[in-house]
């Protein structure tokens, strides 16, 4: 058996890195080169397309976004003289606040939910003593809830939940 001589890249004989480096640059642009007449060649069949990862299968579709409900919620305040602290739920949930207010008071809120969601209104506001104060809500034009309260610097609060 013969024995194989050891080559020295430093004279000149045999692979230096530069070769090897060639080498597989050849070898990735062969790879690539491949892979891209694998899909389309796919594609021109008909297949479906791959995914970002490479993966095929069935198509992704969106979940459906829930479409919004407009409502118009109207809150009143009556009797008295003056409502103070009112606080009432407002646009997107929202909680807003007005610290004294000539009665009558009305605030027109539209809001816009969800379909399905649960819809919840309330006022509320502090008496000021000068006779019973009163509340309403109405939703759509429709009254969904009343309240009165006749005791100077109690509160009257008005609030239903509707689904």
């Amino acid at each position: 058996m013969g024995v194989v001589p050891a080559v020295d890249s430093r004279n000149g004989r045999g692979p230096d890195s530069g070769t090897t480096v060639l080498i597989a640059a050849l070898g990735v642009m062969l790879a690539v080169g491949l892979v891209t007449l694998l899909v389309a060649g796919q594609r021109s069949a008909g297949g479906p397309a791959p995914s970002p990862s490479g993966m095929t299968g069935a198509p992704v579709v969106a979940a459906p976004v829930a479409q919004a409900v407009a409502h118009t919620v109207t809150y009143e305040l009556g009797g008295g003289q003056t409502a103070l602290d009112i606080t009432y739920v407002a646009q997107g949930s929202a909680i807003a606040q007005v610290a004294r207010a000539d009665t009558p008071w009305t605030m027109i809120v539209e809001r816009h939910d969800p379909a399905g969601g649960a819809l919840y209104v309330s006022v509320s506001a502090r008496n000021s003593g000068s006779g019973p104060l009163h509340c309403r809500v109405r939703v759509d034009g429709t009254t969904v809830a009343e309240g009165t309260v006749a005791e100077p610097g109690g509160m009257v609060r008005c609030s239903k939940s509707l689904s």
